[in-house]
């Protein structure tokens, strides 16, 4: 289960990685409970969001292509410094009570400018962190199962310290736990090299050759296609919840943290399940149940509303989402040639921070429409749907290589 370990760059990699999504995810919900708290309104709480993520649309695509062409390693240093100095600012913003929309769509823009490298970054560079290519895939639910510790640790500790704290207390611990990442990536050695070919590329032929790339290899735009999906109709729950919380529990912000901290315990399950032995085909079928497992707990989470039944539908919610979302990243990294690995996931990263950032406008949008309940009725019957046709397709495909 835990082969990757051996190697040690992924060894140095892995703990930076997991302290500082813990700190991301404490600003995320202190973030989202700090819009909704200042709006009072989903709609423009999803309208915020939404244009905080702009840059996500724009440099995301050309991401994968500086990533093709730069060293890994540098571009991973470079981004958690900026990573630091953003959470510094809206640290600063707090301190000084500065802290209104206007200042958390300055941070939400810087912070999602450099999200939208390192995403791709962090997801092409495992293939350098295991000398084997066989250990990918062992090395990739490891990362799952780390993002979703964070997911379940995070929120919680975020909700207990807006409950019992304050938001500055948030965004000081987020910018404190970027920092052993800074020194444990510098610690690295990682040897990256460039087809020559690649190197000397314009940047917008590059850009061009990725996407004729997914869009000449079906298995890979399908995959794509359906993540994008996915990601717009069900990732929009972190901004729903605290409306959810708020209006349909009736519970207070460490309430909140409970229940996104059960979606952290669902998905680190599944990511640790996903990290033994397996093979493609099987995968695949994985990403079907997994989809259908979240669609369910959204329908019966629009029917049934208690806090108890609420934290087992969220425990399901991220079981299945989870493993919807690592097994389209091995799947997709399985069948995709190495040069143009940068390109190929910032594409995947444009699926799901591009059409996410969406989500949110959009099902805020519904939420101010139909109401909460409802939303998260349409999204899972809907969703359901797709996922079936999709699956469908996918089935006619012969994903050969085996995972070990």
């Amino acid at each position: 289960m835990f082969r990757a370990f051996k190697y040690r760059n992924f060894r140095l990699f892995f703990p930076g990685l997991a302290v500082s999504q813990i700190g991301i995810w404490i600003q995320n919900i202190a973030i989202a409970w700090l819009v909704y708290d200042i709006t009072k309104s989903p709609f423009a709480m999803g309208t915020i969001m939404c244009f905080a993520s702009v840059p996500l649309f724009i440099i995301t695509p050309f991401a994968g292509v500086i990533v093709d062409k730069f060293n890994r390693q540098k571009l991973l240093l470079m981004v958690q410094v900026l990573f630091a100095l953003q959470a510094l600012l809206i640290t600063l913003f707090t301190i000084t009570g500065n802290i209104k929309i206007w200042s958390i769509v300055v941070c939400g823009l810087f912070l999602n400018s450099i999200a939208a490298i390192d995403a791709p970054l962090r997801q092409s560079t495992f293939v350098l962190l295991v000398d084997n290519i066989r250990d990918l895939p062992n090395a990739i639910s490891l990362n799952s199962a780390c993002f979703n510790l964070a997911r379940f640790i995070g929120p919680a500790i975020g909700g207990m310290l807006i409950a019992y704290t304050n938001i500055t207390i948030c965004f000081f611990i987020n910018f404190l736990l970027i920092l052993p990442n800074i020194y444990l990536v510098s610690k690295m050695q990682i040897t990256d090299e460039k087809p020559e070919e690649v190197k000397n590329d314009s940047m917008f032929h590059s850009l061009k050759t990725g996407f004729s790339y997914v869009i000449k290899h079906h298995q890979i735009s399908l995959l794509q296609l359906y993540f994008a999906v996915f990601c717009l109709l069900i990732l929009a729950y972190p901004m729903l919840m605290p409306v959810y919380v708020s209006k349909v529990l009736n519970g207070s912000a460490d309430t909140l943290g409970f229940v996104l901290g059960a979606v952290g315990v669902g998905s680190l399950l599944a990511s640790l399940m996903l990290a033994t032995k397996t093979s493609v085909n099987w995968m695949r079928r994985i990403l079907f149940g997994g989809c259908a497992t979240i669609c369910l707990a959204y329908i019966f989470m629009s029917v049934f509303h208690s806090v108890t039944l609420t934290l087992i539908l969220m425990f399901f919610a991220g079981l299945g989402m989870s493993s919807f979302t690592s097994t389209e990243n091995m799947l997709l990294q399985s069948v995709i040639a190495n040069s143009k690995r940068g390109r190929v996931m910032s594409i995947n990263s444009l699926c799901y921070a591009g059409t996410n950032s969406f989500s949110s406008f959009f099902a805020g949008s519904l939420a101010g429409a139909v109401g909460v309940a409802n939303t998260f009725l349409i999204l899972g019957a809907l969703m359901l749907i797709i996922a079936c046709i999709i699956s469908y397709k996918l089935s006619k495909y012969d994903y050969h290589i085996k995972v070990r």
